[in-house]
């Protein structure tokens, strides 16, 4: 044979069709090009590296020691917190994405030097620690061989400002992705459209620049992971308590402390831990990564809402009317009225009946909160007051959810994840403020029986210890020093609203600071869900009955290795991929570090493009 070639250009999809210009006595070499299909991936909210417009960095999470003095320290009060991220006042055209850190990105160059296209398809911009493996992975990804052949999978990253609208970031990402198509259409390649990748905040970006910025048909599929798709009271616990520490253990199996020990060190070195060592006892106070989270996010509701509260983005995370708590029942809010009577919010409206609320003690946000530094009125607008400013942040929330509804594109895959406590709910209790119920308190904090009136208390303590002789009444004496060393701690006010909240109402349920008081306390999480988002909302898209496009990423004890029906009821097991994920790793933020969310991801991207192949080749 000759060794002459006969080049012959094929366009992927015509590999149905006969083959023209083939020869006789050469080498015919059939070159097939490809589509390229862009992978963009959309990161969560604080997953984005800001900075001030032409200016400094504002949040850099990949830059510990810069978090840790910019939001960390004891003395960076709620104002100052307000002032790096927010300015004086909300503005969306205060903070950029810092795309072009270049301290940053040569650091990122030498974490992979595969690929050299990184900073242009600007993956400095989102926070390399929570997403970086992922993103990596995903570009070096194997690609079944099918797909291989007709697609290649350059890896994109769109950082957004967070603190701003999902409107506006849809639009932006809207004129992103034509961006990217633009990229390859202008060097004559086969570009047409793109596949979004979502985590938490990112899907609403996403879902808004598809339903309503016009990018639907510019994207092929949309791969959401745990989505707040109708908000999460996580938000408003967030808002009221400030952002609460790791408390709970697994649930399912334990040998996950057991096979985890570093992890398990890291959550538990978080705790405030009483015991006793040699018949003394003490109370073992360690500050673990729970708390440093909690230093940086806002370790109170003063501190919390003085970020979120002035930020239209996170308010658009706060449950919309759609929202229904895990046992499909919309009313998520629970208290006790004044005259007693079990109240249920909201019956249709949380934005009238708890997020504009100034007064009651359920309110979403405390007036005196959103603009710390005791400035009764805006610095830029003395006509306007910060609670004016957080009304028309509020409308525009409401206005976002009501605009998105539950609009999503055509090809969406969705997974969520369980086992870890979440706020599906609100739930607060009442009791009494005397000195009784304090005693009763101190008494639930360290674990023994409460009384249920002096009489049996004088039994149970007195008599109780007369008949029981000395070893019964050093037990005594060492709950009473336990108490004073760890639940006189755990039950003060300061204590309480430092990843809690607590408050002191009047008859009227009105803040009170004098005459006859009720003790308000809002309870810790216990709904199931990824501790952010809970499970009723990363799963609420609806994507037809015909397919199985939604995944949980939870312990596999008692769970099948399937998807979950779309239309299958709330009551029955919930399905898992494959995996046994660790209890330390379904969390909210690190997901996409599980070999669950991976193979999710890589699974339904293959699966887009299958559908897509068989309809480009006329079979579909």
């Amino acid at each position: 044979m000759s060794s002459v070639i006969n080049p012959i250009d094929i366009l992927c999809f015509d590999l149905n069709q006969l083959v023209d210009g083939l020869k006789t006595d050469v080498q015919n070499r059939v070159i097939i090009e490809r589509f390229v299909m862009p992978i963009i991936f959309v990161p969560g909210i604080m997953g984005s590296r800001l900075k001030i417009v032409g200016g400094a960095k504002v949040w850099d999470p990949d830059d510990t020691w810069f978090m840790v003095k910019s939001f960390g320290l004891k003395n960076v009060s709620a104002e100052e917190r307000k002032l790096r991220i927010i300015g004086k006042e909300f503005s969306a055209d205060y903070l950029e994405v810092a795309n072009n850190d270049e301290i940053h990105n040569l650091l990122l160059d030498k974490k992979e030097q595969n690929d050299k296209h990184r900073v242009k398809r600007k993956w400095g911009g989102v926070a390399w620690m929570s997403y970086g493996p992922f993103l990596t992975e995903l570009q070096n990804r194997k690609w079944d061989n099918t797909v291989n052949l007709f697609f290649e999978f350059p890896v994109y990253c769109f950082g957004y400002n967070w603190t701003s609208s999902n409107k506006l970031a849809g639009e932006k990402l809207a004129a992103y992705i034509d961006e990217v198509i633009k990229t390859y259409t202008d060097k004559s390649r086969k570009c047409e459209k793109v596949i979004l990748v979502t985590h938490s905040m990112g899907g609403l970006v996403a879902r808004s620049a598809c339903m309503l910025s016009g990018a639907k048909d510019k994207v092929l599929g949309v791969i959401h992971g745990v989505q707040p798709a109708n908000g999460s009271p996580t938000a408003y616990w967030r808002m009221k308590g400030g952002f609460e520490r790791p408390h709970t253990i697994p649930e399912i199996n334990f040998f996950h402390w057991l096979s985890n020990p570093s992890k398990a060190f890291r959550h538990m070195k978080g705790k405030v831990v009483s015991s006793s060592l040699l018949g003394i006892p003490f109370t073992n106070l360690k500050i673990g990564a729970g708390h440093i989270s909690a230093w940086v996010l806002g370790t109170d509701g003063e501190e919390v809402t003085a970020l979120l509260g002035n930020m239209p983005g996170g308010l658009q995370l706060l449950p919309n009317k759609q929202y229904r708590k895990n046992d499909d029942n919309g009313a998520w809010l629970q208290f006790l009225n004044a005259k007693g009577e079990q109240v249920e919010l909201p019956k249709g409206d949380p934005y009238e009946e708890i997020y504009r609320k100034d007064k009651e003690y359920y309110r979403l946000v405390n007036p005196k909160w959103l603009n710390p530094g005791e400035r009764k009125s805006s610095e830029l607008h003395e006509d306007v007051s910060p609670w004016d400013f957080y009304l028309g942040y509020l409308a525009e929330a409401e206005k976002f959810h009501t605009d998105l509804g539950d609009q999503v594109h055509q090809q969406t895959y969705q997974f969520y994840s369980s086992g870890i406590a979440t706020a599906d709910r609100i739930v607060f209790s009442k009791s009494e403020d005397t000195l009784w119920q304090s005693l009763k308190r101190y008494l639930g904090a360290v674990g023994k029986d409460i009384p249920k009136d002096i009489k049996s208390a004088g039994k149970s303590f007195v008599f109780t210890v007369c008949r029981g002789g000395l070893p019964l009444a050093r037990k005594l004496i060492d709950a009473v020093i336990d108490a004073a060393g760890g639940a006189l701690v755990k039950d003060s006010d300061w204590y309480q609203n430092r990843g809690g909240y607590r408050d002191r109402v009047d008859d009227k349920d009105g803040p009170s600071d004098s005459g006859p008081l009720n003790l308000v306390t809002m309870q810790l999480p216990d709904g199931a869900g990824d501790g952010t988002v809970p499970e009723s909302s990363g799963m609420a898209l609806k994507l037809g009955e015909d397919t199985k496009r939604t995944f949980c990423i939870a312990d596999m004890e008692g769970f099948e290795a399937d998807f979950v029906k779309e239309n299958a009821p709330r009551t029955k097991p919930r399905r898992s991929v494959d995996f046994d994920e660790s209890w330390f790793d379904r969390g909210h933020e690190p997901i996409f570090k599980t070999k669950s969310a991976r193979h999710i991801t890589f699974t339904a991207i293959e699966n887009i493009c299958r559908k897509e192949i068989k309809r480009m080749l006329g079979k579909a």
